[in-house]
């Protein structure tokens, strides 16, 4: 079952990207090094795959402030990078997704929770908000999220149960 988990880390990336196609590169650009770092991490290198999710946060970040956004995928790539970060500390420098024992599991259980409700929150207040209620009439749009939301959610609950 565990050989499963990788593929389907990648397939939930994989998703996310495939929901902001096509569109301006700024829209996507942040969900390449995700998708990088992803492949790294399959390839065995935890570390460098962290440092490349970080870097798409960060840029997720910076977006979200300058187009006065949600925070969804900012909280996705947060939660991603953190995840990574912690298999590179329970692989022990081996390959991130053979690691074993259960010393990640509570921060892994934490982020998790913490993912879950920031989500919930975010969704809450989107729907208390003035802002319209989104793209009703466009089924390219609510496919899209549909794609950009079930990959996150893949990728999320796969990284995780890698840990614990």
């Amino acid at each position: 079952m565990r050989e499963l988990l990788l593929p389907a880390c990648l397939a939930g990336a994989t998703l996310c990207l495939a929901g902001h196609l096509p569109g301006p590169v700024r829209r996507w650009g942040p969900q390449v090094p995700a998708l990088g770092g992803m492949a790294l991490m399959a390839g065995g290198r935890a570390l460098p795959g962290a440092c490349a999710v970080g870097i798409a946060c960060l840029w997720h970040a910076v977006r979200a402030c300058v187009d006065r956004r949600g925070w969804t995928e900012v909280t996705d790539t947060a939660v991603m990078a953190l995840l990574m970060a912690l298999m590179t500390g329970a692989a022990g420098g081996a390959h991130a997704h053979m690691a074993t024992g259960h010393a990640a599991a509570g921060p892994t259980v934490l982020a998790l929770v913490v993912w879950v409700t920031a989500r919930a929150g975010g969704f809450m207040f989107s729907r208390l908000s003035d802002a319209p209620l989104g793209t009703a009439g466009a089924p390219a749009a609510r496919r899209a999220r549909a794609f950009r939301e079930s990959g996150a959610t893949v990728m999320i609950i796969s990284m995780a149960a890698m840990l614990v």
